[in-house]
């Protein structure tokens, strides 16, 4: 089994006593990945971030809570890229892992080399063809939006990430200047090669949110005018 990380603030204790149930009971060794906490960022951290930007890029205004799960994701990246892991599952701790998740996540790591493997997502636009996965899931191939598109996988909650995959996804982190779920769902940003598991093989929300002062406003306009 490939590592897998699971990011999570260490104040939230009764999420992290479900991941670990959760991991015990499917048999499943993995690491907690401290979370970038919002709420006690630092000026040198705050620094590093273009709330300009980020209001241009995205249409809203990016809040801490939000600079905190982009920190949290691209920190993670960094130490893959660090101690060139070839690949790794990434979870948060809201996830709810269904019942086969080690079957499929093994039989599609086996059957893509793609960049990144989403394990949940929303209508992503995917190629017709499909791989079989086990328990009757699928693996898709998914279209990279066009330049102008506003479309994107918008979720970070549960993916698999090739080291390449990270080297990606870190040419555009700093400075950080979009939610996390921008950095790895906008395709036509990155350039990740991009595969998901059909129907998704993680839930989430069974936690409120952490993020509690996200802006929910108009998102991104044009990618293709982003600074990288």
């Amino acid at each position: 089994m490939i590592p897998i990380f699971v990011i999570s603030l260490i104040r939230s204790a009764d999420r992290r006593a479900s991941v670990t149930a959760q991991m015990a009971n499917l048999g499943l060794p993995f690491e907690f990945w401290d979370a970038v906490d919002g709420k006690k960022l630092d000026p040198e951290t705050i620094a590093q971030v273009d709330f300009a930007e980020a209001q241009r890029f995205c249409g809203h205004k990016l809040s801490l809570g939000e600079v905190g799960c982009a920190l949290s994701h691209i920190r993670l990246c960094e130490m893959l890229v660090a101690k060139q892991i070839p690949r790794a599952i990434i979870l948060e701790d809201d996830v709810y892992l269904h019942m086969h998740f080690k079957e499929i996540v093994n039989s599609a790591c086996h059957k893509s080399d793609a960049d990144i493997i989403f394990l949940i997502h929303g209508k992503a636009k995917s190629w017709p063809w499909k791989k079989t996965l086990p328990e009757g899931y699928r693996l898709a191939s998914y279209v990279s939006p066009s330049k102008a598109s506003q479309r994107g996988i918008m979720s970070t909650a549960g993916y698999i990430l090739t080291l390449q995959g990270a080297q990606k996804i870190l040419k555009h982190a700093y400075p950080v200047r979009m939610p996390a779920d921008y950095l790895t769902g906008r395709l036509q940003l990155n350039k990740l090669t991009a595969v998901g598991v059909e129907p998704c093989c993680v839930d989430v929300n069974i936690f409120s949110t952490t993020i509690d002062d996200r802006d929910y406003g108009q998102h991104i306009v044009n990618p293709v005018n982003t600074s990288s």
